[in-house]
């Protein structure tokens, strides 16, 4: 379940050279005590003048103006470097947020119909008459993640006790076994909420994690939920359900690096956008690389042999 210390320094040299600038700093900042004034730097730089987040921060949906979902992306990686509530970021990203709430659906759309006029992973191309992207099959996606921010950042809003009991009636109303990003939008919401509200989350997705989680590593080239997408660190609360196949994983995970030192993306964008998937690919390595070598560092396996 290690890492040698030549991996380690491949992987390292990927982000380096091919790397998003985001992902570079990022990378200094866990790894090498590097500043987080340069990450906040970055990020802000993906951040548009109406507060949401959107230039390309999920590189599958290649939209300049701004989304919910891709706001949920700025919110993880402000989240990650600890900026507080206070923070200029933070603030105008609920600001977009509270104003961007759409009454109609009680909740947010992921992205606009504005995603289908560039580059985009078919999943994401917005269905006018559905009203919604492909991806968003139940309220789930985005919204219980951007609810769960609310509690983290704004626990004073005073339409967040309503939105809650949104969550919760859409968690129980979910079809099973709960679909890999639904359940990881409610995961991220149960990191942000205490008391019952935590309690009946975790009660309801710990019941439901061995469904969602694919547990048979020969399927775990195609695109599944997998082990450590939901149990990423041991202080995980579904880290002790999985904790076999994390193990598993993680040797199967130094195995699969690449001789370049990366980690590769396990979708594609099925043959769209020829011109545009390889760039896209490039910065999913150094996104997947990056996250690889955290889940590695918290399960104390970099360097170790």
């Amino acid at each position: 379940m290690y890492l040698s210390i030549d991996q380690w320094k491949k992987a390292k040299d990927y982000i380096q050279q091919h790397a998003r600038p985001l992902e570079q700093k990022l990378f200094s900042y866990y790894f090498e005590e590097g500043r987080k004034e340069e990450v906040i730097n970055e990020l802000s730089l993906y951040q548009n003048e109406d507060g949401g987040f959107g230039r390309s921060i999920e590189p599958d949906f290649r939209l300049d103006s701004s989304s919910p979902l891709a706001t949920t992306i700025g919110l993880q990686n402000a989240k990650n470097i600890g900026l507080a509530s206070d923070h200029p970021i933070v603030q105008k990203a609920l600001e977009y947020l509270h104003h961007t709430y759409d009454e109609e659906i009680q909740g947010w759309n992921a992205v606009s119909e504005r995603v289908n006029s560039v580059p985009h992973a078919p999943w994401w191309h917005f269905d006018p008459k559905k009203g919604h992207c492909g991806v968003q099959t139940t309220w789930a996606n985005p919204n219980a993640e951007i609810v769960g921010y609310f509690h983290r950042y704004s626990p004073q809003h005073s339409r967040l006790s309503e939105w809650t009991d949104k969550a919760l009636h859409e968690l129980k109303q979910l079809p099973h076994p709960i679909d890999m990003h639904d359940f990881l939008c409610y995961a991220r919401m149960l990191q942000e909420v205490h008391g019952e509200t935590k309690s009946t989350l975790y009660t309801i997705l710990i019941s439901h994690v061995r469904d969602t989680v694919c547990t048979d590593p020969s399927k775990w080239n195609e695109y599944v939920a997998k082990p450590l997408q939901v149990a990423n660190e041991p202080a995980s609360p579904f880290f002790e359900a999985l904790k076999e196949e994390v193990h598993i994983q993680l040797n199967q995970e130094a195995i699969n690096q690449y001789p370049q030192g990366y980690w590769q993306p396990n979708w594609s964008w099925f043959g769209q956008f020829e011109n545009t998937w390889p760039i896209a690919e490039t910065e999913w390595r150094g996104i997947l690389t990056l996250e690889m070598l955290r889940v590695f560092k918290a399960y104390d396996g970099i360097g170790l042999k």
